[in-house]
């Protein structure tokens, strides 16, 4: 039997389209918390099962990080930050405009989705008016949902889109030095003719993209 999970915290301010974006990517990264923090170390919101005041100070800590390691030079390019403490482990990412998503994450974790983490920075971005031309990436991922195989709960049968279960044929496995451990990917066929990637990742949260 499965522990029960963590009631939320009490949360000391309104629920936002932020907070919803950022609930979103703690799923897709088992992470407790999440916060969007601005230039000067403010938060502007958080999500998870962290306590709001925890929340905001690592979300300050952390983008003072960012500012350190960018304004120096042989730093400057870094585009993630993971760090594995004592008690939790913590992940920073540079948005535009000195912005940054900061997550609280489990004892010893290492890493982090980067599909999920280039979904929320892009829905992030576009909520703020952030001008994001810096931290768009060449591919551009989803999270989708995937209905799988009977026989193989880590092979794609369909996708729901547009409220509705839309087949796919598999043409085959992708293989590519992008893909972590446990990470598996199909180059998949709808019956409209389009063609997409699919990307199971090791939380078994899928996401579509483009191959080329």
């Amino acid at each position: 039997m499965k522990p029960p999970r963590p009631e939320p915290i009490a949360r000391d301010q309104t629920a936002s389209a932020f907070s919803a974006i950022l609930e979103r990517l703690c799923k897709a990264c088992g992470a407790h918390a999440a916060a969007l923090v601005d230039a000067g170390g403010e938060t502007v919101d958080y999500a998870g099962r962290v306590a709001p005041f925890d929340a905001r100070v690592a979300a300050a800590e952390w983008q003072l990080v960012l500012a350190v390691l960018e304004s120096t030079k042989a730093w400057a390019s870094t585009r993630e930050l993971v760090v594995r403490a004592a008690r939790r482990s913590f992940a920073a990412w540079p948005l535009a405009e000195g912005y940054a998503i900061v997550l609280i994450l489990p004892r010893h974790s290492l890493r982090v989705s980067r599909r999920a983490l280039a979904v929320a920075a892009a829905e992030l971005e576009l909520e703020a008016g952030l001008d994001s031309r810096r931290t768009k990436e060449r591919v551009r991922w989803l999270e989708v949902e995937v209905q799988t195989d009977e026989t193989d709960p880590r092979r794609p049968r369909a996708v729901w889109q547009n409220g509705a279960w839309c087949p796919v044929t598999v043409l085959g496995r992708f293989k590519s030095a992008d893909l972590g451990r446990s990470e598996v990917g199909y180059l998949t066929r709808f019956d409209s003719g389009a063609e997409g990637l699919l990307i199971r990742e090791p939380l078994g949260k899928w996401f579509s993209g483009d191959p080329t």
